[in-house]
């Protein structure tokens, strides 16, 4: 049986790991209790959701009513999306939960650092096969005008690396660090993303769905205009002296 106030703190921690949209569905999804939790967690494609569903269905019982659960869960989320940041820095993670509660999920950070942007969005990867939610956010945020700009690793310019073009249907500047101004074996292996020059997430993880969802990664979150500027300026910079340049 649910202890007073064990619900409350579930909702909260759902709240604040994962994306807004996704504790929307789960809130959807408890109104038809564990039978509505179950099903979504069957078409569920994320893991983070995946392991909510389960959780909060055991917190009901049987197909009881859970709109109860879903008030709380849709009105955290919307309590945390209306909150101020009053702090500078946030520790970001993807992988294994523990007691200690330090950090939000990468996926749930990413996608509100992209849906909050409206001038630009420089994104760095090693890898990048992003999952559909990151493309969606990006295909949207270059639709309302905002400047997207992609430096990404390519075999050409590095032939360790193993990937391939990603983004080909996106509205964006693309970069990148030729072979002829590198040292030899180097490779592009930042992972930053700057929003707006006010906010910038630097940390391990790729624009892949492993590093959203399954890998163990950890960034840091900078609400540090001064930070994230010098950041943007720095790859700037190196564009207007060739060291990055757009693919001929």
């Amino acid at each position: 049986m649910t202890a007073p106030g064990e619900l409350e703190d579930l909702a909260a921690e759902l709240a604040e790991r994962l994306p807004y949209n996704d504790v929307k569905q789960l809130s959807h999804a408890c109104r038809t209790g564990r039978r509505g939790l179950h099903e979504l967690e069957a078409q569920a494609a994320g893991i983070a959701i995946r392991a909510a569903c389960h959780k909060l269905r055991s917190y009901l019982s049987g197909d009881s009513d859970g709109s109860y659960a879903a008030g709380l869960l849709l009105g955290a989320a919307q309590a945390r999306r209306s909150q101020k940041v009053d702090h500078r820095v946030d520790v970001v993670w993807t992988g294994p939960a523990s007691s200690v509660q330090t950090s939000r999920l990468t996926s749930a950070v990413i996608g509100e650092l992209i849906d909050s942007a409206e001038r630009e969005i420089l994104l760095v990867s090693y890898a990048s096969y992003p999952p559909k939610s990151l493309s969606a956010a990006l295909a949207a945020a270059a639709a309302r005008g905002v400047e997207v700009t992609l430096l990404l690793e390519r075999q050409m310019d590095n032939p360790r690396f193993q990937g391939s073009s990603s983004f080909s249907d996106l509205t964006a500047t693309r970069l990148s660090w030729p072979a002829q101004y590198r040292e030899s074996g180097a490779s592009l292996h930042a992972k930053i993303i700057v929003v707006d020059r006010q906010t910038a997430l630097i940390g391990s993880a790729n624009l892949t769905s492993y590093a959203f969802e399954k890998n163990l990664e950890c960034g840091i979150l900078l609400h540090d205009a001064v930070q994230a500027s010098a950041i943007a300026r720095h790859l700037g910079a190196l564009r207007e002296t060739g060291i990055l340049a757009e693919p001929a």
